[in-house]
């Protein structure tokens, strides 16, 4: 509820920026840039490469998971298909075969939690990189003011045009990153 009040009031305040810096004088003009983050996210080497990285480990994990399943699998069939199981025998099979399966459950929920945490701490770093790469763009650019595209959208008339930077931002993060790694 905290984020929601914080995102309207950043929300509110960069549209009455927006409407102060358009209002103040016919003579005066803005140059306002937009930029898909998400969008140089997806698209940036350093995001692919991330990206190409949670799948692997999450396709590893689900590889695990369903050799995991297949096992609870053949201990339930075995339970079941055992008419001559003692009664004490089959209640600890079938105890045994719940604990496995809430573990099983478990670690796939760890896992998933680990996954967003892991992602999360990956975009982030790479916001952080977009984010100077933007600035950067924006005094070359002579903008003024560069929105988010989809905070922009929100906004259903403005009076100066606005600039798209989203192909720069992600040609130029690519070649800082490349000129890095060399």
């Amino acid at each position: 509820m905290g984020i929601n009040l914080l995102r309207s009031i950043k929300f509110f305040l960069q549209i009455t920026l927006v409407l102060f810096f358009c209002s103040v004088s016919p003579a005066f003009s803005i140059e306002i840039g937009v930029v898909d983050l998400n969008e140089a996210l997806n698209q940036s080497e350093p995001g692919i490469r991330s990206k190409n990285i949670l799948e692997r480990r999450g396709r590893q994990k689900q590889q695990e998971f369903k050799l995991e399943e297949s096992e609870l699998r053949k201990l339930a069939d075995d339970l079941r298909n055992n008419p001559l199981l003692a009664p004490k025998a089959k209640k600890d099979k079938q105890q045994e075969l719940i604990t496995r399966q809430q573990q099983l459950r478990e670690k796939v929920r760890a896992f998933e939690q680990e996954m967003r945490l892991e992602e999360r701490r990956l975009s982030e770093a790479i916001f952080k990189e977009l984010k100077t790469v933007i600035r950067s763009i924006s005094i070359n650019e002579k903008l003024d003011l560069v929105l988010e595209k989809n905070a922009a959208q929100v906004i259903l008339y403005m009076k100066e045009d606005t600039t798209e930077i989203t192909q720069k931002v992600i040609d130029e993060y690519n070649a800082l990153k490349k000129s890095a790694n060399e």
